[in-house]
């Protein structure tokens, strides 16, 4: 009767699921041992006579391998499709990951060439937009200072051991020191463009250098971890045998902007240092020459030969004024000393008192120098 038919089509129904149950682990290591993989793709396909509108075997047979996912074939054919994929993580060199940390998703090379967007500045990937801007404040410095702080030290680099960069640089650090005291060499190029050209080209393209003595360096435009470096630099270096050298390179960067907004732009300073040897024949020239340079000053603290004329003449007698007057001439004249010329004012007081005109005519020193 129908109502038998019913109670043994639903004993059926139970009968079928409990061995499907039990049997679809088993059935499924059989069928992997033998149908081997032939790709990447972990793809099997396990015979069930379950009803195919069953959600809960589609959910059991899921947990056999946590490594697989259970979809239900719609084509009512009786047959359970499980699809294997790898967990998420993209160890594979076959994949290309968004390179912001909380963003998932990954693609083909040749996709992403032609879908991803790329940083900048660099060539980093990201799957949108939307994640390049989220990533960017962390991405920023790592971004920024990678390739201009290389620079850097190629720089520092090209200084040591290009001839005529360490010639200019140390006759410039060593006359700095001098004459101003303690203190480093700063070279700043305009761009990472203009640094790579010093380094291709040497000192041709090298670029504003200037001395700056410790006191006047700034934190704010290098940075407080620089700053405290130079700062112990500049009270232990020996700035007869060496020179410190601060490069700065001037980045200019893109910033993504926020919506619709256009791309920002941004500059900031990457720099470094390094105590460098001064250049060995630049410290001979300068020991030959140190008394050519100091030579004003010497002159006039401690004349290198002086002489004092004392002369004097007796005020009684008129006539004999005009013989005084030539006589004086005279003797000046042959040390090189044009009253006249020299000492205007003097030699009008002379003549005024040669003429008669004054009785009086005092006492004058006159401190003439040898040009």
């Amino acid at each position: 009767s129908r109502q038998q038919l019913e109670v043994q089509s639903a004993a059926e129904q139970q009968r079928l699921r409990r061995r499907s149950e039990g049997d679809a682990p088993t059935r499924e290591k059989q069928y992997s041992k033998e149908q081997p993989h032939t790709s990447n793709s972990h793809s099997v396909e396990a015979v069930d006579s379950a009803q195919p509108n069953n959600p809960k075997e589609s959910r059991r047979a899921s947990l056999g391998d946590p490594d697989f996912a259970a979809t239900r074939s719609e084509t009512g054919s009786g047959q359970l499709q499980l699809i294997g994929g790898p967990k998420t993580g993209f160890g594979s060199g076959q994949h290309v990951r968004c390179r912001n940390s909380k963003c998932d998703q990954s693609t083909s090379p040749s996709d992403a060439k032609k879908l991803y967007k790329s940083c900048h500045n660099c060539s980093h990937l990201y799957c949108s937009r939307e994640c390049r801007r989220a990533h960017w404040e962390k991405h920023r410095k790592a971004c920024l200072h990678s390739r201009a702080s290389n620079i850097c030290r190629q720089v520092l680099a090209t200084c040591k051991d290009d001839i005529d960069s360490q010639r200019h640089l140390s006759l410039l650090a060593r006359k700095g020191s001098l004459s101003q005291g303690r203190g480093v060499v700063r070279v700043l190029f305009r761009s990472a463009e203009a640094a790579e050209g010093f380094i291709k080209n040497g000192f041709q393209c090298m670029g504003e250098a200037s001395y700056v003595r410790w006191p006047d360096l700034m934190p704010a435009e290098m940075g407080l971890e620089l700053y405290s470096e130079l700062l112990k630099l500049s009270t232990e270096y020996k700035p007869e045998t060496k020179m410190l050298i601060y490069v700065a390179i001037c980045v200019v960067s893109e910033a993504p902007g926020m919506g619709q907004a256009p791309v920002r732009w941004e500059r900031q300073l990457v720099s470094r240092c390094a105590k460098l040897k001064l250049c060995k024949t630049v410290l001979a020239e300068l020991e030959q020459h140190q008394g050519a340079l100091l030579q004003p000053v010497s002159v006039v603290a401690v004349p290198e030969r002086t002489e004092i004329l004392i002369l004097t003449f007796n005020p009684g007698q008129h006539s004999n004024r005009e013989l005084i007057l030539s006589n004086i001439l005279e003797i000046l004249i042959r040390r090189g000393v044009m009253l006249s010329k020299h000492y205007p004012e003097v030699f009008e007081r002379l003549q005024t008192y040669s003429e008669g005109q004054s009785d009086k005519f005092n006492p004058v020193t006159l401190h003439p120098r040898d040009t």
